[in-house]
């Protein structure tokens, strides 16, 4: 499938499946190997050995980004994201956002987080938090067009440069719609 693509054609679908939850897998290990900022200290290791356990029900959720050819019905898996419960009453973290890099800049981002978003407000969630690094200026710019703000820290992280965001999921609080 062509890497260029029309955002109309980019789709999530909730992970339930043992297939799903392997596409998922495979996809963070790819992630971990590529993208992940200090890797070493990251939690991903330990969600890798138990996904299901980590971002399935009752307290989480996990998607793929599905593509689909602007020519023929073939669709490709190229991105995940996931949502997991947080120590902060009512929040829940937006986690393992990744797009395969040759999908990058077409909206895929987005439609993952607008499905992670309207899936904790399903979930009875208040709030949505995330942390990324300074140095992410490209997913800094989409969190906060999307309204998320710096929150306190809500986990504890041994690098200083973590940058943590969060935003309202109740109606009269969210300012930018995903």
């Amino acid at each position: 499938m062509s890497a260029q693509l029309d955002p109309s054609h980019l789709s999530t679908r909730l992970i339930e499946s043992t297939q799903d939850w392997q596409q998922f897998d495979k996809l963070l290990r790819t992630y971990a190997a590529t993208d992940l900022d200090q890797p070493h200290l990251s939690s991903i290791w330990k969600d890798l050995d138990d996904l299901p356990a980590r971002y399935g029900p009752p307290h989480g959720a996990a998607f793929l980004l599905i593509a689909q050819s602007n020519t023929d019905l073939d669709t490709e898996v190229v991105g995940c994201g996931a949502l997991a419960s947080t120590k902060i009453q009512g929040a829940c973290e937006i986690k393992r956002l990744f797009i395969q890099p040759a999908f990058r800049g077409q909206g895929g981002s987005k439609v993952l987080i607008r499905d992670l978003l309207e899936k904790a407000q399903a979930e009875g969630y208040d709030q949505a938090v995330l942390s990324t690094w300074q140095s992410n200026s490209t997913g800094l710019a989409l969190y906060q067009a999307l309204g998320f703000l710096p929150v306190p820290s809500f986990k504890s992280h041994p690098n200083s440069e973590l940058i943590f965001l969060g935003r309202s999921l109740r109606a009269t609080d969210a300012h930018t719609s995903p």
